[in-house]
């Protein structure tokens, strides 16, 4: 049943898209913008026409890299000067509207309709603007713009209802969200609204049976959201044990969640004497509704997700959930700074602050703001202690800074802090053993890549590096031979796993497959110095010594595992050549049978 729903949702995205969510406007969209030859300019004026083209080519060049609020202005500017282009009014109202400037939008969105755009998203900015602005009569006169029948159907009862709501219509507004009961795939979230719209009206009685339903209905689980709200309604009404024990319940089936495990505290710890509610007014019930309406899009009409969740933080501010799933939506588009924007402005005291600044860290180092991300997780540390996962960051964080000393110290209080008989110790001791081993402290990296390889059991990355750690110490050749064939087995895809496989052939003198493994390598990462290098090495090997000079100065320039290759070393190559190789003393006939019984065990 639960993958049904799913479905039902599905068909319903698809439905939207088809009937015309924006209808002649999708092309306009953020980033699917119509070629520069179907905007024919129509100014009032033959004198502003140059003017006015050369502020359109700035506006569309800022559109292009992502910049809209610069594109809008620009966009608007050629209306200042006297363009009457419908295309272009259609453009500017869906970028405003996706930045959040909802009243400008509405304006141009209206202008837009006027000149024949029938979009079904005029109606909803119109609405939103409207509904903001308590103009309620014209917010519902609004939602009439969309005429499409499936859609009557499906979502605008939401929107409709909590507008009758604003306006004091509880009959009307309960009645109007009734069709969603028809609809088994929307049981859940008529009953969820219909909760929220009692609990609003201060119909208690009421509330909790829907309530009741959205949480025994087993086959869909609660989102985070609609555990958020119906917590504080229970909080608020003497089910603070109920509550807890339930939120207790989904965490424990998702312990990966870690916003979940902050709700649950955030309920054990709430003083419930004073507490409002969550939906204390129309216009954030009416956000709820347009935010369900927005998911649908997340993942294959991220665009459209955006804008939807744009109104949804004009409408209610304070819609966390909401502000971190637009930080997300920034960040799928590569608009980083815009994102740390959005993760900074939720409060410290939020179920969803731990995430929000987990996620600030890691949007720093995309930004290549690596102090910014370190100070970010150090700041988080003191407020949660006993958190593993955030000294492991800080760990990875200062690995990546190449501060070693202060990495190890990180993951050895990680490890403090995870459970001895957690599995997941692993990961911890792995990363413990390369800051070991890039301080040259391989006695003590040795001895965790071992632990890291038993509670792992064997995995592939461990295999791979220890394998490759110990070939390059001359050591365990036997060992590490089969370890790395092992890891190559276990994932024939990972392009350092490749490369350790290629540079095993080299140095057992298996210079022809080195090559073909190398150059597979290559392909996976193509701008790795010490994949370049080995490449080269194997090339001298078989004779093709231009081939080898040319990936040796590659490896000089490559942006990865620079610092992992000697420059010195490159330019001597480059030079003089290698001298013929010397193989490794390993039993080939061990490693093959080893390898023939390994086959025979995972067939």
């Amino acid at each position: 049943m639960a993958t049904m729903k799913k479905m039902k949702w599905i068909y319903i995205a698809a439905l939207l898209l088809s009937i015309g969510v924006f209808n002649s406007c999708t092309e306009k969209f953020l980033l699917k913008q119509a070629p520069d030859k179907e905007y024919t300019f129509k100014a009032l004026h033959r004198k502003a026409e140059e003017t006015i083209y050369g502020t359109y080519l700035a506006g569309r060049v800022a559109h292009i890299r992502q910049q809209y609020d610069i594109a809008a202005d620009y966009y608007m500017k050629t209306v200042r000067l006297g363009t009457q282009t419908p295309e272009v009014f259609s453009t500017i109202y869906l970028l405003l509207a996706s930045e959040g400037r909802i009243d400008e939008a509405a304006d141009y969105a209206l202008q837009a309709y006027e000149k024949g755009d029938k979009a079904n998203l005029i109606a909803f900015i119109l609405m939103t603007k409207d509904m903001h602005a308590k103009n309620y009569r014209v917010a519902y006169e609004d939602t009439t713009l969309v005429e499409d029948e499936p859609f009557q159907k499906t979502i605008l009862p939401l929107f409709q209802g909590w507008i009758l709501a604003a306006s004091g219509k509880q009959k009307e507004a309960l009645e109007t969200i009734e069709i969603l009961r028809e609809d088994e795939g929307l049981r859940a979230l008529y009953y969820m609204h219909k909760g929220m719209l009692n609990d609003y009206f201060s119909n208690k009685e009421q509330a909790f049976e829907d309530f009741e339903i959205v949480v025994n209905d087993e086959t869909m689980p609660l989102s985070f959201r609609a555990l958020q709200i119906i917590g504080n309604f229970y909080l608020r009404n003497g089910k603070k044990e109920k509550i807890i024990n339930l939120a207790e319940k989904y965490y424990r089936q998702n312990d990966e969640m870690p916003m979940l495990g902050e709700l649950v505290e955030s309920f054990k710890t709430t003083d419930t004497s004073n507490l409002k509610k969550l939906i204390d007014t129309p216009q954030k019930g009416l956000a709820e509704a347009v935010f369900s309406v927005g998911t649908i899009f997340r993942g294959f009409q991220n665009e459209v997700a955006q804008l939807f969740t744009s109104l949804v933080l004009y409408l209610n501010p304070d819609f966390e959930v909401a502000r971190v799933s637009m930080a997300d939506l920034y960040e799928q588009s590569g608009r980083f700074s815009k994102a740390a924007d959005e993760y900074l402005k939720i409060d410290k005291d939020s179920p969803v602050y731990y995430v929000a600044q987990l996620k600030l860290a890691t949007n720093y180092m995309e930004q290549d703001k690596k102090q910014q991300a370190f100070e970010t997780l150090l700041q988080l540390l003191k407020k949660y202690p006993k958190n593993e996962h955030i000294a492991f960051r800080l760990g990875e964080i200062s690995r990546v800074m190449g501060k070693y000393d202060k990495a190890a110290d990180f993951y050895l209080q990680a490890l403090d802090k995870v459970p001895a008989d957690d599995e997941r110790r692993w990961t911890v001791y792995y990363a413990l053993g390369i800051a070991y081993e890039r301080q040259n402290k391989w006695d003590k990296a040795e001895e965790v890549f071992k632990k890291a390889l038993d509670l792992s059991h064997r995995h592939p990355f461990v295999l791979n590096y220890l394998g490759y750690s110990w070939i390059d110490r001359g050591m365990n050749y036997n060992e590490a031979l089969y370890m790395i064939f092992e890891a190559h087995r276990k994932n024939s895809e990972d392009g350092h796993i490749i490369d350790s496989l290629g540079w095993a052939l080299y140095k057992m003198g298996n210079y022809e497959n080195a090559v073909k493994v190398l150059e597979r390598a290559s392909e996976y990462l193509p701008s790795n110095a010490i994949i370049f290098e080995h490449l080269g090495d194997a090339y001298w090997q078989v004779g093709r010594k231009d081939e080898a000079r040319f990936q040796w100065k590659h490896a000089l320039h490559a942006s990865e595992d620079k610092e992992e290759v000697d420059a010195s070393v490159l330019r001597k190559k480059i030079k003089n050549g290698m001298e013929k190789a010397v193989p490794i003393p390993f039993n080939e006939k061990l490693l093959i049978d080893r390898l023939k019984a390994f086959d025979l065990e995972n067939k």
